[in-house]
């Protein structure tokens, strides 16, 4: 059958299983005349079988010249008048309107009707009926009018009805069409949401915003901003054409400041407003230079907003217009942009914070481990001295010297806690030999014999380990000189294939563990609970043996790592 000028190939395609329809509806029309044909009841047999060979050679010419008629009618659509004319022949030859040939008649009103919709359906309409009265008006006798009338009526009809079927089916495609593209956009919204989860800061928001919007969706241009939290202004400016061309230079956000004020141009209005505006025209913002990367527009404008606040504004290009479901997914991807945007900037404010604090809790240790650990001993130095007043002048000033080096060293580690500086590489004999002088340093009023022993390769520990191994063992001993009474201790390290343990002992008189881990839950005290939290931190374990007059022990089992699989190295 005939392909109308405006389908498509993809249409002629769809409308295959009409073709087809419509050539089987006219073979199917030749029942009735071949059926007359046979019992000899339509007129002499000679004509009438002409008549129906005649038939017979246009649907045959129709079912095997497809192709052909189709393109004449393209260029021809008059052309169609031929298949009338040649109908309503056929209706004047075979009765009028006793004809068995009116059913067949109809084909070209359908052919019309699918392919020219209601305008071609009615003119085809018109003029078979113009022929078909035409033919009638010398007919005698007088035709019952009443018969001519309802016969033309149903062409109209049947044209009419008929025309508008691609009308509605063209609808339904349009509506199928856009439920697939609404479809494709929400799964589009679904993976950016997914992809948004893992985004590890804003710029890399703005990235996967900017990537579905002109990647997935398709449209020529996007630009995104955010909202500096600490002060009103956005900036942030990053921008992507089609094809992953950066809209400004270098690829990088832009960090122009522009001011969230009323009179700092559309976009700024259009967040401080918080409704989305489309097709927007004027001075974007208060910066030339960003005017210029946008360029005279239009763009959509979206604002970003998380709970009302404002976050940032996403632009989409508005070259095409969008119907009102595109416009409800771009509203869908701000809204998740804002969201991600404001978990992110939560995430950061949050990770420094906590930051702070641990950083708050390390210089409070290392104060602890070190300048009050130094401290200690002057005080204890100075008390002695002042004993020994004024009978050992010499022996005093002795002390004293000693006592000005070590209040030396120990400002140097106040500037070491601070800076938070060890050496690089801590051997077995440095830890060895640190913990044996600060022993000497700190027990010198009642000396302290420190049994330090390492085994296995202290060099597979972990810089940190090694630090925080040191400190422990530090204010384990600082524990046995101001509490324990003892006059022996031993500290030793014994390195294992997976693992690090750590064993402090004395003879001193002992406590109750429970009883001094109790007492330390003043913000004063950092040594037993100290110790704790340090082996916490290393994903280890802490255990204190002691009873009264029985010594003590300190036990810290603290994994490691090979060097490739260290993830707490320094």
């Amino acid at each position: 059958m005939h392909t109308p000028n405006s389908q498509s190939a993809d249409d002629s395609a769809q409308f295959q299983p009409i073709f087809r329809l419509l050539v089987l509806y006219r073979w199917a029309g030749l029942a009735l005349p071949l059926f007359f044909l046979i019992i000899g009841g339509s007129g002499p047999a000679p004509r009438q079988s002409l008549i129906f060979l005649a038939a017979v050679a246009s649907n045959l010419l129709i079912t095997l010249r497809p192709a052909q008629l189709n393109r004449v009618v393209q260029r021809w659509p008059h052309v169609l008048a031929v298949d009338l004319i040649f109908n309503a022949v056929l209706l004047a030859a075979t009765g009028y309107t006793r004809s068995p040939y009116t059913l067949y008649s109809f084909s070209p009103l359908l052919a019309a009707a699918f392919f020219f919709q209601v305008p071609g359906a009615l003119l085809a309409a018109g003029t078979l009926s113009g022929l078909f009265v035409a033919s009638l008006w010398p007919f005698r006798p007088t035709p019952d009018w009443l018969i001519v009338i309802t016969q033309c009526a149903g062409y109209f009809i049947i044209a009419g009805v008929f025309g508008y079927q691609p009308v509605l089916l063209g609808r339904l495609r349009a509506a199928r069409d856009d439920l697939a593209r609404a479809h494709r956009d929400l799964e589009i919204i679904h993976q950016l949401t997914l992809s948004l989860q893992s985004a590890a800061d804003v710029n890399e928001v703005e990235e996967r915003v900017l990537e579905a919007i002109t990647g997935d969706l398709g449209f020529s241009q996007a630009v995104v901003a955010l909202v500096d939290q600490n002060d009103p202004v956005m900036t942030s400016w990053l921008g992507k054409a089609h094809g992953g061309a950066p809209v400004f230079a270098g690829g990088l956000p832009h960090p122009a400041r522009v001011p969230l004020t009323a009179g700092a141009g559309v976009i700024a209005e259009t967040l401080l407003n918080g409704r989305a505006r489309l097709s927007c025209v004027g001075q974007f913002t208060s910066h030339g230079q960003i005017n210029n990367s946008l360029g005279l527009g239009p763009y959509h404008i979206f604002p970003m907003l998380l709970r009302e606040h404002p976050v940032g504004v996403l632009l989409v290009d508005a070259s095409e217009a969008v119907d009102a479901a595109r416009q409800s997914s771009l509203q869908a991807i701000a809204s998740q942009a804002s969201v991600a945007v404001g978990t992110t900037l939560l995430c950061i404010d949050r990770a420094q914070r906590l930051a702070v604090q641990d950083e708050r809790v390390r210089i409070a240790r290392e104060i602890h481990d070190t300048v009050s650990q130094s401290l200690f001993g002057i005080t204890y130095s100075l008390d002695a001295c002042v004993k020994l007043l004024p009978e050992k002048p010499s022996t005093v000033k002795d002390e004293l010297a000693h006592l000005l080096s070590l209040a030396q060293a120990t400002r140097e580690e106040v500037r070491q806690s601070i800076l938070d500086i060890w050496p690089s590489e801590l051997t077995a004999q440095q830890f060895g030999n640190d913990l044996r002088r600060y022993v000497t340093e700190a027990c010198r009023a009642h000396p302290l014999e420190a049994d330090i022993t390492v085994r296995g390769d202290f060099g597979a520990i972990p810089a940190r380990a090694k630090r925080s191994l040191y400190r422990i063992a530090q204010e384990a001993l600082t524990n046995v000189v101001r509490h324990a009474g003892a006059t022996q201790a031993r500290v030793c390290v014994e390195v294992a294939a997976d693992q690090a343990m750590l064993a402090v002992s004395d003879n001193g008189h002992g406590f109750d563990p429970h009883m001094a881990l109790a007492r330390e839950f003043s913000r004063e005290h950092f040594g037993l609970r100290g110790i704790a939290d340090r082996v916490r931190s290393l994903n280890g374990t802490t255990e204190i043996l002691s009873a009264p007059d029985s010594g003590s022990k300190v036990l810290v089992t603290i994994p490691i790592f090979g060097k490739g699989d260290d993830k707490s190295r320094d």
